[in-house]
């Protein structure tokens, strides 16, 4: 046996078959499919831009941070209306 046949770490009594390479093939259930961008994922995209804009806006308010004017109640209000924004993107992605 020569050294180019011989597999490293294996004894002398096992042979590896000349001619045949080994390739490392990754098995297929092992991948994910790639996920499908349609309408519905562009349509959950501008619902979720538009839930982190309505929930940054609410808490502010409800922290005070946009004037002296806006009430806790107005804040309260705008997270709500956040929260049903994410309701509906969740529909969404549930709905096939």
């Amino acid at each position: 046996m020569t050294d180019e046949t011989k597999r490293p770490g294996t004894s002398d009594g096992e042979k590896e078959q000349a001619g045949h390479e080994r390739i490392a093939v990754r098995p297929s259930r092992h991948l994910r499919p790639k996920p499908v961008r349609n309408v519905v994922f562009h349509i959950r995209q501008v619902l979720n831009v538009l839930f982190m804009l309505t929930g940054i806006a609410g808490v502010m308010m409800y922290c005070g941070l946009m004037g002296e004017g806006v009430v806790e109640r107005q804040g309260i209000i705008v997270i709500v209306i956040a929260v049903s924004i994410k309701m509906a993107e969740c529909m969404l992605r549930f709905w096939k």
